[in-house]
């Protein structure tokens, strides 16, 4: 692609479309914790 070995077109590529799905993923995995989890155990 754009006469770019296929190397060179994972790692410009695949990388930001990788942390894209990694982002997406882990706000929907986690859109339901709790709002309070960081008061638990505190004085």
């Amino acid at each position: 692609m754009f006469g770019l070995p296929w190397e060179t077109t994972l790692l410009v590529f695949g990388f930001p479309l990788f942390w894209i799905t990694y982002t997406l993923v882990f706000l929907y995995r986690t859109r339901n914790w709790p709002k309070d989890s960081n008061d638990k155990g505190q004085s």
